[in-house]
Parts: structure tokens; sequence; C-alpha cells
């Protein structure tokens, strides 16, 4: 079967989570696919009032016409879970780039507000996980840093 022919829109979402919000949606797309970790492609023939409502379902989480012009969904960050993601979202931060800006200390302060029961380990995932690493290994120095910040 040959592959279906037309636009691509590239979303911050994995393939499952895309077609759950695109289960009423009828006007032009034609397949939905990975496009690498927590990134969907949905290939679709939408033009108009019908792309526009297209890119309106996936505004919250980011979608592009190009995979250049995506940024990394904050699902992406090492150490972090499905919930922690869920409050980072919900917090207003998106994406790894969102979190890079903000850092590890303003986004768990944010997330700490509405979530009070959020503990330090997600500080500790945070500021690990923009180095790349494991939160585990945080050294106290490190960590003892982070907390200073916070007063």
């Amino acid at each position: 079967m040959a592959d279906p022919k037309g636009d691509f829109l590239f979303v911050n979402l994995s393939a499952s989570q895309t077609r759950k919000r695109l289960k009423r949606f009828g006007h032009g797309v034609r397949k939905i696919q990975s496009a690498g970790k927590n990134q969907a492609l949905v290939i679709h023939t939408a033009t108009g009032e019908h792309l526009s409502e297209l890119e309106r379902l996936f505004a919250d989480v980011g979608c592009s016409s190009g995979d250049v012009d995506l940024p990394e969904p904050i699902e992406n960050l090492r150490n972090l879970g499905s919930v922690s993601a869920g409050w980072l979202r919900a917090s207003g931060i998106r994406t790894v780039a969102d979190l890079q800006d903000f850092g590890p200390v303003f986004a768990y302060e944010q997330v700490k507000r509405s979530h009070q029961n959020a503990s330090l380990n997600l500080l500790w995932a945070l500021a690990a996980g923009l180095q790349g690493k494991d939160w585990r290994d945080l050294t106290d120095a490190e960590k003892n840093k982070l907390l200073e910040e916070m007063r």
C-alpha cells in the first residue's frame, strides 16, 4: 500500500495520544505515525478553516509544519514521569527549552504552588535532567545550591 499524500503536521504528543485527540476530527487526516519520542506526524490534506482547527487541537502541546521548528516536549526530559510532566505543562512549562529559560528552581516553585505534594525529588529531577544525568547522581553541593536559590 502506498503512503498517503498530503502535508505534514508534527505534534508534541505520541502517535496514540494524537489519534485520541483526532478521534472526531475527520477533515482530511490521512495518517498518523510516530516521529520520535513523544512526537507524531499527522499527514493531512486540511486547508483553510480545517487546517486552523487542526492546529488549534495541538496548540497546547505544540505543533509545526516542519519538524525542525518543533521544540522538544517536556516529557522527553530525563527523569520525568507523566504526572510530573503534566504538572509542568499545567504550570506553563511545555518544552525543554521553556525549562532551560526559566530554570529548575522557578519551574519547581510554579508546580509547588498548585501541587503541594510535589517533593524535592522533582527539583532534583529537573536540574539533573537539564544536565542529562540521573537525579540520584546530583551531589549534595548541587542540591544545596538549588535549595539556596529557593530562599
